[in-house]
């Protein structure tokens, strides 16, 4: 019986652990996994749907694609009216009837972990000679069915207790075809906390992956160097003798080449932990921290336990080494009000963290949140976002939007972060204040909603340092936002508005003289040595700037090496 496993990622980067660990169940050869993107035209993706005959059809479905899935289900099911069409994942668990009364082409749905319910179905549609009539009657734990108006729920499938013996979810020689794109891996399932707002909270006692297994599936992606595997592990860290068993398996197997990305409890870290997390290669690691609120009332309200000073010294501290480190807001919270999240933004900005998502709430199926009743209203369709609760009005979080794009704009990608955390630095206080005006800025306008590229994002920073800021506090920024537009690019064309140029008299003998790799690293060496002076000439800048990178008054000559190593040295004085 031929099966195909469909889901509409939000990238094209992304892939789909959940088709994986559902094929690997099944006998080999049958089934088939398409991946498809939200972002396709819904022609598109039905016509390669089609292209692949066969007897099921099991979709994912989570917030970012329920609305296209939908559309695309009622289609084939007009092109395939005896097939099977079944349906998973946190999208339609938590509402099964209402889904598929919403949803007649769909015949099932199969509720929870699938790896267990989707074997067993297989097993009894294969011995079945017409599945789709045979289906409704069928006794499989976990499976929700509709049938010419009548629905019907199967009792539930406890959790899966033993996840070392569910297979490797990637085949032979996937890895390689796969390397450039995102990969997930799981080590365990479930959370020790119970946040009002997340699905994790509900699916009870944390369960592992033993130590030796796990090590033996990194070793899997090592050995093919696959560009950055995410855990999808809730609250990786919630076992010490386990992190560290497994942060040293990648420190002592690195190959340089891939990155592994890890949800974390920052306030857990041992001292231990911190120094190994410190230890590592740059960029080997990326750590995300879910800070949400420092509120202490809001933090009681969706029931998060932490230890805040703990968590806000490791996260600042882990900021500064060689961990890329994001950390996690959400708007929208009990009484979290105006003045209450801008306190929450101004503290955890001053982690500098490298990157700081200004996330939204939620109201997710199945959570405590989907079934508490309060004064805030959330929109009707995925992805339920909160519209106004008795603490934020829209205009709040229409404000909270535009503080947001700047956010993103000119933080999290990388385009200001001299300028804007000396700005931090300089008046804590006042960053959320600095962000709102940026967005009032672009608002007036008239920029707000149009895409900027970086030349026009870097004029317009410029003009409004020029209009808000004044003194040696003006200069200071200015000379920083021109360290950040070196930083970004090659300034052989400098801007109308940049007041530092680049330096080009002297900067080939400079490069000549072997004073430039007695300031690099041996591995920035190598890189070094791949080009000669001449080409490095087309790919550096000079300048001289009043102040260090940081916004010390101390004037700094700084080389600018674009390429491979896109990196700032600072030359002796």
């Amino acid at each position: 019986m031929k099966t195909l496993l469909v889901t509409l990622n939000s990238k094209f980067t992304h892939t789909s652990l959940a088709l994986r660990c559902l094929r690997s169940v099944l006998p080999e050869g049958e089934a088939e996994i398409l991946e498809c993107t939200v972002n396709q035209p819904k022609d598109e993706i039905l016509r390669q749907i089609c292209a692949r005959p066969a007897d099921v059809y099991a979709f994912s479905v989570y917030i970012f694609n329920r609305t296209l899935t939908c559309a695309i289900l009622s289609d084939l099911r007009k092109i395939r009216p005896r097939a099977v069409i079944l349906c998973g994942g946190p999208e339609v668990s938590y509402d099964c009837e209402a889904f598929l009364r919403e949803n007649p082409a769909v015949d099932g749905i199969l509720r929870g972990e699938g790896e267990e319910t989707f074997a067993h179905l297989h097993r009894l549609l294969s011995a079945a000679q017409n599945p789709r009539d045979a289906l409704f009657d069928l006794d499989c734990p976990a499976l929700s069915v509709m049938k010419n108006g009548r629905f019907r729920a199967n009792s539930d499938r406890p959790p899966i207790c033993d996840l070392d013996a569910l297979p490797f979810p990637y085949e032979e020689g996937e890895l390689e075809q796969l390397r450039s794109r995102i990969l997930y891996y799981e080590s365990s399932r479930g959370c020790p906390y119970t946040c009002i707002y997340c699905l994790s909270s509900v699916q009870g006692k944390v369960r592992f992956r033993s130590v030796e297994r796990v090590c033996a599936d990194l070793q899997k992606f090592l050995d093919a160097k696959v560009r950055l595997v995410k855990f999808v592990d809730r609250t990786f860290n919630c076992g010490k003798e386990r992190t560290l068993a497994l942060w040293n398996y990648l420190k002592e197997h690195d190959n340089g080449v891939t990155s592994f990305h890890f949800e974390i409890a920052a306030w857990l870290l041992s001292e231990e932990e911190m120094i190994l997390l410190e230890s590592l290669r740059p960029g080997q690691v990326l750590l995300e921290v879910g800070i949400q609120s420092t509120n202490p009332e809001t933090l009681a309200a969706i029931t998060r336990k932490t230890d805040p000073q703990r968590l806000y010294a490791n996260t600042a501290r882990l900021s500064q080494g060689p961990c890329h480190v994001h950390t996690d807001l959400i708007a929208g919270l009990p009484y979290e009000d105006p003045a209450s999240f801008e306190r929450s933004f101004n503290t955890v900005f001053a982690l500098k963290s490298h990157c700081l998502q200004l996330g939204f709430l939620k109201r997710l199926k199945g959570t405590a949140l989907w079934n508490r009743e309060d004064e805030a209203e959330y929109s009707d369709t995925p992805p339920y976002e909160i519209l106004k609760n008795r603490w934020l009005s829209p205009e709040d979080l229409s404000v909270l939007k535009g503080v947001e794009k700047m956010l993103d704009r000119y933080w999290n990608s990388g385009l200001c972060t001299r300028l804007l955390s000396y700005l931090a630095d300089q008046n804590p206080d006042g960053t959320f204040a600095f962000f709102r005006g940026l967005s009032e800025e672009s608002e007036k306008r008239g920029e707000f909603y149009l895409s900027q590229t970086p030349p026009k994002a870097f004029a317009f920073m410029a003009d409004f340092l020029k209009e808000n800021l004044s003194g040696s506090l003006r200069a200071t920024a200015e000379a920083l936002l021109c360290y950040d537009l070196f930083i970004f690019d090659r300034c052989h064309s400098p801007a109308s508005w940049q007041k530092i140029l680049p330096q080009r008299e002297g900067l080939l003998e400079l490069l000549k003289s072997g004073m430039v790799e007695a300031l690099l690293t041996e591995e920035q060496r190598q890189v070094y040595s791949e080009m000669n002076s001449l080409q490095w000439f087309r790919n550096a800048d000079l300048a001289t700037f009043p102040c260090d990178e940081k916004g010390n008054p101390t004037p700094r000559t700084v080389l600018f090496l674009y390429g491979k190593l896109r990196i700032a040295v600072p030359l002796p004085q």
